[in-house]
Order: C-alpha cells, then sequence, then structure tokens
C-alpha cells in the first residue's frame, strides 16, 4: 500500500509539467546545483553456496539457497553540474540511500552458524530479517538534454562511481546464527530519465526514474545488488 502511493505522488510529479504553461525558459546557464529526494525499491538478491565455507564472518553450510528480499526505502542526495552546450552537461551526484531487510525466502535448506548459534533454514520457507542497508554513492557522467517545448525538456543519463554501504542483519526468524554487521565500498553505475520544468530562468525542478547497479556479488554465494529508484529535484544555475 505504502509503495503504490509513492509510485502515485511520483508520477503525479511526473506528469503536472506536461498539463501547465508556465511562462518560463529552458535552461541554459552552464554551472548548477541541486538536491533531491525520493524512493529505492531494491531488487531482490539470490543466494547460492554450493560449498561450506565463510561469509561476511558467517559459517554456512553447503548447498544453501535463496533469495534476500527487502522493504523499499528513501533516498537523500544533492548533485553539481556543468552544462558544456544546450544538450550536453556533465553531474556529479552524492546520493544516500536507506531501506530495510524485509525477509528471505530459502529454497534450498542448511545452516549458518555465528558466535556459537546457528540459524537452520529449511527449503521453501520465508524467514522475517531484522536488517538494514544504508549506502553513499559518487556517481559521476554525462547528462543529455532534448527540449519538448520551452519550459520542458526531457533528460536521459548515467554515470559511474563507487557506493560505500553498510549490511547489517540483526536476526533471521528470531534467530542470531546469521547476524553480521559489515562495510563495504564496491563500482557503482546508474542510468537515469526524466523530465525538467523550468519554474524561472534560474531554476527548474525535475523527475528522475534511475536504475541503480552495484557490483556486490560475492562469488559462490550471493549475485550483484540492484534497484529502481524515484526522485524529485529542485536545480538552481549560477
Amino acid at each position: 500500500m505504502l509503495k503504490n502511493k509513492y509510485f502515485s505522488l511520483f508520477f503525479f510529479f511526473f506528469a503536472t509539467p506536461l498539463l501547465l504553461n508556465a511562462n518560463t525558459y529552458s535552461v541554459n546557464k552552464n554551472l548548477y546545483f541541486g538536491f533531491n529526494g525520493g524512493m529505492i525499491v531494491p531488487n531482490d538478491i539470490e543466494i547460492n553456496k554450493s560449498v561450506a565455507g565463510v561469509v561476511n564472518g558467517v559459517t554456512y553450510s553447503a548447498n544453501v539457497a535463496g533469495a534476500f528480499k527487502f522493504d523499499s526505502g528513501y533516498q537523500l542526495g544533492g548533485l553539481i553540474g556543468y552544462r558544456l552546450n544546450d544538450f550536453l552537461s556533465l553531474e556529479s551526484e552524492l546520493i544516500f540511500s536507506n531501506f530495510d531487510y524485509d525477509k528471505v525466502d530459502v529454497t534450498t535448506g542448511g545452516t549458518a552458524t555465528v558466535g556459537g548459534t546457528t540459524f537452520t533454514g529449511t527449503a521453501n520457507t520465508s524467514y522475517e530479517v531484522d536488517g538494514s542497508i544504508s549506502a553513499f554513492s559518487m556517481i559521476f557522467g554525462p547528462n543529455l538534454d532534448l527540449d519538448v517545448r520551452e519550459d520542458v525538456e526531457f533528460f536521459i543519463g548515467g554515470g559511474v562511481g563507487f557506493t560505500n554501504y553498510n549490511d547489517e542483519i540483526k536476526t533471521v526468524g528470531g534467530s542470531t546464527g546469521l547476524s553480521y554487521d559489515e562495510d563495504f565500498t564496491d563500482f557503482t553505475a546508474k542510468f537515469k530519465a526524466g523530465i525538467n520544468y523550468s519554474i524561472s530562468t534560474d531554476t527548474f525542478i525535475q523527475a528522475e526514474y534511475g536504475y541503480n547497479y552495484v557490483d556486490s556479488g560475492i562469488e559462490n554465494y550471493s549475485d550483484d545488488f540492484s534497484a529502481n529508484s524515484f526522485n524529485a529535484k529542485i536545480i538552481f544555475n549560477f
């Protein structure tokens, strides 16, 4: 229900500029900065431990498989950009993301042990996870603007950089046998698209969809992380 509410608000914001006819102008000054807020919707992360071993301080038995699922979370951030011409700019974004674990769906049962406590997962069973991930991402890349009309632009862009994040699991199914608290820094990339709407010659608002990727996969354990994001931004020109 909460996720549907967020989507409705985002798409209302996204569509509103197309319905308005304000007497504003496309932005063309060179240096600009902005702030954004919105939501992040993580995709499931598949896990498959085919041989026994230790991951993040947790000892797993062989042939454990399943998928971690997450709740939607929030994003806050800022950006600074430089417009090379009327169509192309370079942007650097700093983004903070935070979201909680939801559950783990175990498809092939096994055990996980840490600190003398063992969690035993049964095949084809779901367990609630008490945990969260918080991350700072720095991304740099190009942005292409295409005029739709005098005060509206469609944009598409992307970038690469790094993400520093804290991954914490407190309990799984009420057990601390799969608990850990680790920090990581990994390569990250982002694709984005959306609409700019000028509210003055110096200010515009932006509705953005983003596809986010982090090279966080662990060999013989987990896939890489990916997520969809939906953000609203306000941007000022110097």
